[in-house]
């Protein structure tokens, strides 16, 4: 039985933040601020792309999950 608990945690981990990055009220106040992120990126070459675009991610999960402690 103890073998199957650390994989069960960690489904329930990828199934509890997947189930909050698809609720609207969670991500809601993120988005603009992603799309604006994203939408400046395209002004940059494809390395500038890239690591904009990481940041632009970046930015968007810590503000969706600090939405959970704020």
């Amino acid at each position: 039985m103890k073998k199957w608990i650390v994989p069960l945690c960690v489904i329930a981990l990828f199934v509890f933040l997947t189930a909050l990055f698809l609720t609207p009220d969670f991500t809601y106040h993120c988005t603009e601020e992603l799309l604006a992120c994203v939408e400046n990126a395209t002004k940059f070459g494809f390395w500038g792309k890239l690591w904009a675009h990481l940041k632009c991610v970046y930015y968007n999960v810590i503000c969706v999950l600090g939405g959970l402690f704020i």
